[in-house]
């Protein structure tokens, strides 16, 4: 046990003490609460966010079809990704690093492609992005929304906010919409380009 994690080992221990020192049931309900906060925080630490518009020397970003490097963004627009769950542990990695923007774009594709889930502060964090957008008259658009996330956004009226035409399912139809918001004509999409969302797409949802 003690070749463990040091905060596995501290839940193992803690749920021992209280199971001897005063009660199973406590235990158990102590050793639940903490495992579930230690899962939180090691979820938080996994998610990555950043720019990938000028940021193109990842080794993964090579072997990915839909990486950026085959694509050509247009200059007043960034691109800005998170990897990962996007839940209260990670929205504020998530607006530490978006307010590191220097110069200001036109457009702000937001890149979803692996999120798989989204609670209640996520999407707080996104609306505020969603809200300063607004005011600094930038284009916000989403790209690689799963299921789980759009609903969540569905259910709160913040794809009525963005409009249902500023959400795509992969980054190419996103930076046509760019280009279309820039006055400039769209291009061909790469021959290597896979579908970024997999996933049954009802009547009247994005890419229906």
């Amino acid at each position: 046990m003690f070749r463990s994690p040091k905060s596995d080992v501290l839940v193992l221990v803690a749920t021992f003490l209280l199971t001897v020192l005063v009660d199973l049931t406590v235990a158990i309900q102590a050793g639940v609460v903490l495992a579930a906060l230690l899962f939180m925080r090691r979820m938080a630490e996994v998610t990555q966010t950043g720019y990938i518009t000028h940021l193109l020397n990842d080794e993964e970003e090579v072997e990915d079809p839909n990486s950026l490097r085959r694509r050509v963004v247009p200059e007043a627009v960034e691109v800005f990704e998170v990897n990962g769950p996007f839940f209260f542990g990670a929205a504020d990695k998530f607006k530490n690093t978006i307010a590191l923007i220097d110069k200001k774009p036109r457009v702000l594709i937001l890149r979803l492609r692996r999120v798989l889930s989204l609670d209640a502060t996520g999407l707080r964090a996104l609306e505020d992005v969603f809200e300063q957008s607004r005011r600094e008259k930038i284009q916000l658009l989403l790209s690689g929304v799963y299921a789980q996330p759009l609903v969540v956004m569905e259910q709160a009226d913040f794809l009525v906010k963005v409009g249902i035409g500023n959400v795509f399912g992969n980054i190419d139809d996103a930076l046509d919409r760019a280009r279309e918001t820039l006055g400039l004509p769209p291009l061909a999409h790469p021959d290597s380009a896979e579908s970024e969302v997999r996933r049954e797409v009802g009547p009247g949802e994005p890419g229906a």
